[in-house]
């Protein structure tokens, strides 16, 4: 028999004790310290209040992060993580813990709900499908280093994401966790590089961990910019991660994919009306 309850008073200790258990066997590392995991959190937006906990007796064996923001003109709650410990997988725990969110969350002016999952997790996403979630887009993620010189250092400018003068960076619609908004939480942890040559012209942000969030990239004249940009990038990290490029942004994937970039996994962005 589980409990559920929301999360408010728990320990980042023990938050980060789960997530670590949870996502043990998943596909992408995702181990986290407790100090990462509340900077993550923190970033995300997530209300404690709104998310919930799933209990075997004190031990805490799933959780359902939710962030409540606007998102695409709407005030949504987003899915900021869910874990069920293995050992109690396969008992139903997860459905239950997602219907109590569900029914918790009704009547508290939120309209939707929005979650991303893996696309080789069939049977989340089997079950997400189930319960009434859509896909409304698709993304891809990298990792890797530019596989190019750079060439072109101090025509780089690097701003702290707070005093870059745009809204968002990219062209695309960034994914909720992506948004400026959302960085701008912990604005100290990320920058943005920006490069013009001629008609070329790109910039991304990108955080202290390595991690790309958003690019801008208009289209093959900006390519010359975009190869500056992620060397410039690639030259202070180990590897990059890139993360969630809409797969509509074929000429960017195109570009990314040809200097050395590699897709580890696409993902669905999928949402339900509540």
């Amino acid at each position: 028999m589980y409990e559920f309850r929301t999360l408010e008073d728990i320990e980042f200790d023990d938050l980060a004790s789960t997530w670590n258990l949870a996502f043990s066997d998943y596909i992408v590392d995702m181990e986290m310290t407790p100090g990462r995991l509340e900077a993550y959190f923190k970033i995300s937006g997530v209300d404690y209040r709104k998310s919930f906990g799933a209990f075997c007796g004190d031990e805490l064996v799933g959780m359902l992060m939710n962030s409540i923001d606007s998102f695409k003109g709407k005030t949504v709650a987003y899915d900021a993580m869910t874990g069920i410990v293995p050992e109690h997988r396969g008992k139903g725990l997860f459905s239950e813990l997602f219907e109590y969110t569900r029914n918790s969350l009704k009547g508290e002016g939120i309209t939707h709900y929005y979650l991303e999952v893996i696309q080789t997790n069939e049977r989340a996403y089997y079950i997400y499908s189930s319960k009434g979630c859509n896909v409304e887009r698709e993304f891809s993620f990298f990792k890797g280093k530019s596989n190019r010189s750079l060439i072109c250092n101090s025509e780089i400018e690097v701003l702290p994401l707070a005093d870059y003068p745009a809204e968002e960076i990219c062209l695309y619609e960034p994914s909720f966790s992506n948004r400026v908004s959302a960085m701008l939480r912990n604005a100290d942890d990320y920058q943005v590089a920006s490069l013009e040559i001629a008609n070329s012209k790109s910039a991304a942000v990108f955080n202290t961990q390595g991690r790309v969030t958003q690019i801008q990239y208009r289209g093959a004249e900006d390519k010359t910019a975009l190869i500056g940009i992620m060397a410039y990038i690639s030259q202070k990290f180990k590897e990059l991660e890139i993360s969630n490029i809409p797969v509509t942004e074929t000429g960017l994937i195109k570009d990314l994919l040809n200097i050395g970039f590699k897709i580890i996994v696409d993902q669905y962005e999928m949402s339900f009306e509540l």
